[in-house]
């Protein structure tokens, strides 16, 4: 069953076609469209579902930050047939500075990191790090883990490097790369 499939078979795809309905220039009682709210990276790369259906969704037991999480997301494949041994999971946390976090988790299935960036200092125990950037600065870190899944860390609002590498580091150390 694809992620889209599966969204339309738990009741998600109900509200993204009726929100669809509204963007799409449905009319609203009482005056002007509200303006449209912000959405968050897992949001705009897979399908918000409950952890169950999540867990669900997923063949491996994914690394879980020991922070707040504040959505979770069905996440189409990183590489090979929307399958559910190939499905990931996006997570959104809050670190203790109320700073919010994208994690991505998926089954490397053969897919490689080799079109990103060596990351210029990766941590002990996780080599296969690297960067990526939307426009001209780095936004994310990819690294590949020992159980063969490939991750990501995105800060979810602005951007700032350093921060975001700080983030990574706590969480290589907490079990991120096995």
């Amino acid at each position: 069953m694809s992620v889209t499939r599966y969204a339309l078979a738990t009741g998600v795809g109900g509200a993204l076609l009726a929100a669809g309905a509204c963007a799409a220039g449905a009319p609203h009682r009482g005056g002007p469209s509200p303006a449209p709210h912000p959405t968050s990276i897992i949001e705009r790369m897979g399908v918000v579902t409950n952890a169950a259906g999540a867990r669900h969704g997923i063949a491996f037991v994914p690394f879980m930050p020991p922070r707040r999480i504040l959505s979770v997301a069905l996440l189409p494949p990183f590489h090979g047939d929307d399958t559910r041994a190939n499905r990931g999971l996006g997570l959104e946390y809050e670190d203790l500075a109320a700073r919010r976090y994208a994690l991505a988790e998926w089954p490397a299935n053969g897919g490689t990191l080799t079109r990103f960036a060596p990351l210029d200092q990766p941590e002990l125990g996780c080599a296969d790090a690297r960067t990526f950037s939307r426009g001209t600065r780095p936004n994310g870190i990819v690294w590949s883990t020992s159980s063969g899944l490939i991750m990501t860390l995105q800060a979810d609002g602005a951007n700032d490097a350093r921060t975001l590498e700080l983030e990574w580091r706590k969480l290589i150390r907490r079990g991120a790369c096995r």
